[in-house]
């Protein structure tokens, strides 16, 4: 078996030694030790180790913090900290750099090796959930692009009508500052939001906003069709209430629950602005598209009652400060 390649960043030479011999007795290779910050970031980035044992305190322009926040933005490297003593400030901004383990000096060989190889299980273990977690996600899209390609053919859409959808609500979820995890949901939940329309005939849907009593009754009862179709599928994202959800409002005046606020999932309230953006710049039967500033302008009007101020604003700002534009 191959062995692990540690890298030892330490600014005081006679412990660096200490720490490389006791790691060498244990059986991990010492493939470099590094006197500094600076030093540190540019022997990771060349050796491309395995682990790197990290002293906070050093000596140079960039402690052992800055050093590994240098290394994480650009190698995926587990980074345990070497430390004697450190006040709250200083182990708060170690923290936020995501640190696999701490290691106390003086450095005990048991608790060293330890904490290393829980350290090298856990990145490894991250390591293969992130590839799962690529290979569902891939699947899951796949999926739902083909049947969101089937839903465009008989619906009231232009061609690209979901992927528009899509893309506007995950930059809106980005801009926001929502995780991966959440944008992927959104994603995945813009590409089906309206499989529930399937079974609604055909002169109800090209109707659209002029639909009341019973034809507006079948067409608000779509997302709860999708939902039920959607729940069926297991799936690690919660697109099936995703999609339940997106039609509410936020002062409750919506469909198909009437729930309200905080009750709504924040990807729903970003997929509604999304939706409504897509649909009010579309041409329709009984309409003309809206340009994008008065598509815009309409959606400004119902924030805080439809739509979450907040979600608006994200959506705003992307179109009028940083040139988003709608695809086709």
């Amino acid at each position: 078996m191959d062995q692990t390649n540690i890298m030892v960043v330490e600014d005081e030479g006679i412990i660096a030694d200490d720490i490389a011999r006791q790691l060498a007795d244990i059986g991990y290779n010492v493939v470099a030790i590094a006197y500094s910050g600076e030093e540190a970031v540019e022997k990771a980035l060349q050796l491309h180790p395995d682990l790197v044992l990290m002293d906070i305190v050093l000596d140079g322009k960039i402690d052992g913090i800055k050093a590994a926040e240098k290394i994480k933005a650009i190698e995926d490297i587990p980074i345990v900290y070497l430390t004697a003593y450190a006040d709250k400030k200083t182990l708060g901004r170690a923290k936020l750099t995501g640190p696999s383990g701490y290691v106390l000096k003086p450095v005990d060989r048991r608790q060293l090796n330890v904490v290393i190889e829980l350290a090298l299980h856990r990145h490894n273990a991250d390591i293969s959930l992130k590839k799962n977690h690529a290979r569902i996600y891939g699947s899951m899209k796949g999926t739902i692009e083909a049947i969101a390609e089937t839903i465009e053919l008989r619906g009231p859409y232009t061609e690209g009508h979901h992927k528009r959808v899509s893309q506007l609500a995950s930059a809106i979820a980005r801009e926001i500052g929502l995780t991966d995890f959440q944008v992927e949901g959104i994603e995945l939940a813009s590409r089906i939001y309206d499989i529930g329309m399937v079974n609604i005939p055909a002169d109800i849907l090209r109707e659209g906003e002029r639909l009341e009593g019973m034809k507006l009754t079948i067409y608000q009862a779509y997302p709860e069709a999708a939902y039920d179709t959607l729940k069926k599928i297991e799936c690690i994202w919660p697109i099936a209430y995703i999609v339940l959800q997106h039609r509410e409002c936020l002062d409750g005046s919506g469909f198909p629950q009437g729930i309200k606020g905080e009750e709504i999932l924040i990807e729903a309230r970003i997929l509604a602005v999304a939706v409504a953006m897509e649909d009010l710049t579309s041409h329709r039967s009984w309409r003309k598209a809206f340009p994008i500033h008065e598509a815009l302008e309409e959606i400004s009007s119902h924030s805080g009652s439809k739509y979450d101020p907040k979600v608006v604003a994200a959506c705003l700002k992307l179109f009028q400060e940083k040139g988003y534009k709608m695809e086709g």
